[in-house]
C-alpha cells in the first residue's frame, strides 16, 4: 500500500509535491500533534460559556472537561464556529431575533458539507458530519495551493509561489484552512475566480465569484477587482468589451439569490445583517472602528484580543501598501477592499483570521522573504510558534479570532 502511494506521488508533477503537497502534510500533521499534546500534558481554563465536544456514541454533547482520547482527530478542529456550521449542514437556517443566530453564516460551506455527506451514504451521527467537513476544508486547501501557486507563475517564478504557499500555510491562524470553518472554501474559490480572470476565462471566474458570495460577505468585494482586471486587459478600451462581460452579473445575482430566500422564509432578507448583531458587529465607516478600538480597546485578556487584532490589521495595511509597488492593480485593489471591509464591522474581532483569505498578502511577504534572508527566518520563526500557541488556545475552547 505504502509503495503504491508513493509511486503515485512520484507520477505527480514536481512543482505539486514540494509547493503543495509536502507543507501541506508536514504543517497539519503540526498542528494536530501540537494540540493533542497539549490536551495530554496541560489544560487551559475554558472561556467559552457552552463548551461540547464529540462523545463515544458520536454525537455532540456539553461537556466542561476536554477529552484526550474520544474522537480526539475531529473534536480538537470542531471547536467554536464549526458547531454553527453544524447545525446548518443537518437541519438548515432558523432566526430568533436578538440572539446568536445561523443566519449570520452563509450557505455554500454547509451545503456542501451535506451534499458531501449524502453522497457517500454516512451515518447521521455529528461525528460523520464534522469528518465530511474536515474532507471539504481540507480538499478546498489543498484546491486553494493548487491556484495560488499557477497564479503567483503567470508573474513571478516558482520559487515566489512555493514560498507564498509555505508562508500561508504557517501563517498563526492557519489551522482555520484545516477545521470545520469556510475559509479554505472561500480561499479556493477567490484563487480560481482570479487564476480565470488572468488567463481570459471570464465565466468561469465570474461562476467562482459568484459562488465566493455565498461562502462570506466578502465574496461581493471580489466583483470590484475582477472588472478592473476585466478592464486592464483591454486597455480600457470600450470597444475591446465583449459579451462576456455579461457574467459579471452572475455575482450579485447569487447574493441576490441568497436575500430572496431569507426573505421567502422569514419574511425579511436583511436579517443577513441583523444576525451580526448579536456579535457586536454592524457596518458603520472604517475610520469609527478604529477611533473606537484605540480609545476604548481593554488590555489582552483571554476574553479581549482588539490590540492582537489591531496589529493583524496593521501587518494588513503595511503589505498592502507595500505591494503598490509591484502587485498586479487588481490584487492590490482586493487588498484594500478587504482592509477596508474588515474595518467597516465596528470591531475587528475576527482579523486574524480574515487575514487567512487576502492572498496578495502572501503574496507581499513571500517577495520579501526571497529578497531578506532574515525576514524568511523571522516569518517561519515567529508564525510557526504563534501558530502552534493560536492551535493550543483553539482546541481548548479559547478564542482566538
Amino acid at each position: 500500500m505504502i509503495e503504491r502511494i508513493y509511486g503515485l506521488y512520484k507520477r505527480l508533477p514536481d512543482w505539486f509535491g514540494r509547493g503543495v503537497i509536502i507543507p501541506f502534510v508536514a504543517t497539519r500533521l503540526a498542528f494536530f500533534l501540537v494540540a493533542w499534546l497539549a490536551l495530554h500534558l496541560f489544560r487551559l481554563p475554558i472561556t467559552f460559556p457552552e463548551p461540547w465536544q464529540i462523545e463515544a456514541d458520536g454525537n455532540r454533547h456539553a461537556s466542561m472537561t476536554l477529552s484526550n482520547d474520544t474522537h480526539p482527530f475531529v473534536n480538537v478542529w470542531s471547536r467554536w464556529d464549526a458547531g454553527w456550521y453544524l447545525d446548518i449542514a443537518k437541519s438548515g437556517y432558523v432566526y430568533q431575533p436578538g440572539s446568536p443566530s445561523r443566519i449570520a453564516f452563509f450557505p455554500l460551506y454547509p451545503l456542501l458539507i451535506r451534499i458531501t455527506h449524502a453522497i457517500f451514504h454516512l451515518p447521521q451521527a455529528d461525528h460523520w458530519f464534522l469528518v465530511t467537513g474536515l474532507f471539504v476544508s481540507n480538499g478546498c486547501l489543498i484546491g486553494a495551493l493548487i491556484y495560488f501557486y499557477k497564479l503567483l507563475t503567470i508573474d513571478f517564478d516558482e520559487s515566489i509561489a512555493a514560498r507564498a504557499n509555505l508562508y500561508l500555510l504557517v501563517f498563526p491562524t492557519s489551522f482555520f484552512l484545516s477545521a470545520v470553518y469556510a475559509e479554505s472554501l472561500f480561499l479556493v474559490l477567490t484563487l480560481g475566480a482570479f487564476f480565470y480572470a488572468r488567463t481570459d476565462r471570464w465565466i468561469a471566474a465570474c461562476i467562482l465569484a459568484a459562488l465566493a458570495t455565498l461562502c462570506r460577505s466578502q465574496g461581493v468585494l471580489i466583483a470590484l477587482p475582477l472588472f478592473f482586471e476585466y478592464l486592464q486587459q483591454r486597455n480600457f478600451n470600450i470597444r475591446q468589451v465583449r459579451w462576456n462581460l455579461l457574467a459579471f452579473a452572475l455575482i450579485p445575482t447569487a447574493l441576490t439569490t441568497f436575500a430572496l430566500y431569507l426573505d421567502a422564509k422569514f419574511g425579511s432578507w436583511h436579517i443577513m445583517f441583523d444576525a451580526q448583531q448579536a456579535w457586536g458587529r454592524r457596518l458603520m465607516w472604517p475610520w469609527d472602528t478604529l477611533s473606537w478600538v484605540l480609545r476604548h480597546s481593554p488590555p489582552l485578556t483571554a476574553e479581549h484580543h482588539q490590540w492582537l487584532d489591531l496589529s493583524f490589521l496593521g501587518l494588513l495595511l503595511v503589505t498592502a501598501a507595500i505591494g503598490l509597488s509591484f502587485l498586479r492593480p487588481s490584487y492590490s485593489l482586493y487588498g484594500w477592499l478587504s482592509a477596508f471591509f474588515l474595518c467597516s464591522w465596528g470591531m475587528l474581532g475576527s482579523v486574524p483570521r480574515f487575514d487567512l483569505v487576502v492572498f496578495p498578502l502572501f503574496i507581499v511577504m513571500a517577495v520579501l522573504g526571497a529578497r531578506s534572508h532574515a525576514f524568511h527566518a523571522a516569518y517561519l520563526s515567529v508564525s510557526s510558534m504563534m501558530a502552534a500557541l493560536f492551535m493550543i488556545l483553539y482546541s481548548q475552547w479559547n478564542w482566538v479570532a
